[in-house]
């Protein structure tokens, strides 16, 4: 028996990913079963996901996933290669997964892997060229492009330089790459087989069939923002999100989400976060700062410098003001954001250093099928299964796993505050269980 291992956010799940449950059947087989590891709360690009993991998780499963599986917080909102090993790390924890299908913007997966072979092996050319373009001023991904091009040109790579250059500026192709190299450095017996990418582009908007997910989280945005400025109440047409998303989403995710939105819940997105942001920039010297993950390296200097200069400008929405500010060549935003939501989730840097690999695998939710995968995991997993957040209560002497179910509650307790969920939510939710009759395929 094939089971299939899908890293994903689906943030939200949209059509483009049903689709690759699709594609992963008939390449597999339809006996092939789905086991998708998803992030939480919060996503690798340090934001909040538009809608809980517990809808997003349901959608997966009603669409053709069989088991899915959360990437505790440290992981999901981390840097592409920490995201892609808390993601293998589960993987292959779980026992039971043979092959990982993930999608690309490139089919080249010899490409892929050499590259990725060649950040393994960390030749000392590659150092010494990353190490200058850091004290350039490039941002640590734009180093690696330009040091592992460089590179591989003076070894007579032409072809793979070429490819690096392509490839290591492609979102989905980047963390593909992650995913080998993780492969590789695990010792790992899952497969990896890639699924070209249709539709539409990472920063594309609604004019495609396959939308993506950034393109849809900027339709709701602006229409609630739209809302909002006008009636200053918060409050949005529900209506106008399913005319606008109506054939572009499978309506098993996008009913869900309406539903959650017509009953009071919001969609969240960076800018919701902005005062308790400012306030604790503010109420912490530069110093203390630097205790938080991705502060290092002046970027606690630069948020602050960044907030002294903020002033509220009517052309401009204040976090767009502050963003402005605080990013740089140096510092991406990605990396900037990732600071923000550690500093809110009390996330230091020591935890990244201690928190080096997953301690438990959390079970989301499962179709009837799911439910035998489960049971196999049960007996081939090497972490312990965590069912329900009281469970980690049982594993107190475990340091780092309840450091990291630590994280994970903290996240989930602050989005879904700001979302509109009642204090402690985390701990009324059963793991999801779908009958078959109520699965579309």
């Amino acid at each position: 028996m094939k089971v299939i291992g899908i890293v994903a956010e689906y943030n939200p799940f949209h059509s483009g990913h049903a689709y690759q449950i699709r594609k992963a059947r008939e390449q597999f087989g339809d006996d092939a079963m789905i086991l998708a590891v998803m992030s939480g709360q919060f996503v690798q690009r340090g934001e909040p996901a538009i809608v809980s993991k517990w809808i997003r998780a349901q959608a997966a499963l009603r669409c053709g996933a069989d088991l899915v599986i959360e990437i505790p917080f440290t992981f999901a909102c981390s840097s592409a290669d920490r995201f892609a090993h808390g993601a293998i790390s589960l993987l292959n924890a779980a026992g039971i997964v043979s092959d990982l299908y993930f999608g690309s913007e490139s089919d080249d997966l010899s490409s892929m892997s050499d590259l990725a072979d060649t950040l393994i092996e960390e030749n000392p050319q590659f150092v010494d060229n990353l190490r200058d373009n850091l004290q350039n001023g490039q941002s640590y991904a734009k180093s690696r492009e330009l040091a592992l091009a460089s590179y591989l040109a003076g070894a007579c790579k032409p072809e793979l330089a070429k490819a690096c250059e392509t490839l290591l500026n492609m979102p989905n192709s980047i963390l593909a790459i992650e995913y080998l190299a993780e492969l590789k450095k695990t010792g790992s017996s899952i497969q990896p087989a890639v699924l070209l990418r249709a539709g539409a582009g990472y920063h594309d908007s609604l004019h495609l069939d396959f939308v993506s997910a950034t393109g849809i989280r900027g339709c709701v945005s602006e229409l609630r923002n739209n809302v909002t400025n006008t009636v200053g109440t918060g409050a949005f047409s529900v209506s106008s999100i399913a005319e606008k998303l109506t054939g572009k989403l499978p309506s098993a995710s996008l009913s869900p989400m309406l539903s959650a939105w017509s009953e009071g819940i919001r969609p969240l997105f960076s800018t919701d976060f902005l005062p308790e942001i400012l306030q604790l920039l503010r109420s912490r010297t530069t110093q203390q700062l630097d205790e938080y993950a991705y502060m290092g390296d002046q970027v606690s200097r630069r948020l602050k410098n960044a907030l002294a200069n903020l002033r509220a400008d009517p052309d401009n929405e204040l976090l767009a003001s502050f963003r402005g500010l605080s990013d740089s060549r140096r510092h991406a935003g990605t990396r900037i954001s990732r600071a923000l939501i550690s500093l809110l989730c009390g996330q230091t840097g020591a935890d990244l250093f201690e928190l080096a690999s997953p301690e438990y695998l959390r079970v989301l939710g499962f179709s009837e099928k799911g439910r035998y995968l489960l049971r196999l995991m049960r007996k081939s997993a090497t972490l312990p299964i965590i069912d329900k957040a009281s469970d980690f209560l049982e594993h107190g002497q475990n340091t780092r796993l309840k450091r990291m179910a630590e994280l994970d509650l903290l996240s989930c307790d602050l989005w879904g505050l700001k979302a509109g969920y009642a204090y402690g939510d985390e701990f009324e939710r059963s793991v999801i269980q779908i009958k078959e009759k109520q699965q579309k395929k």
